[in-house]
């Protein structure tokens, strides 16, 4: 069972990258799922929080 729902949304944007940004995407993937599994995040993978946004 997908811990995860593809939106047609992403779908359509991972749709039209580029072979360099698609294996920038899956290395970005990769790296995030290694640090979820031991609890710690490296830097470069920090997200900012989200201040504002607008209502759908």
């Amino acid at each position: 069972m997908p811990a995860y729902e593809a939106t047609p949304r992403f779908t359509a944007g991972h749709h039209h990258l580029t072979p360099e940004q698609h294996r920038r995407f899956r290395q970005t993937v990769t790296a995030l799922v290694d640090n979820l599994r031991t609890g710690t995040f490296r830097t470069g993978l920090r997200v900012k929080g989200v201040r504002r946004t607008r209502r759908l």
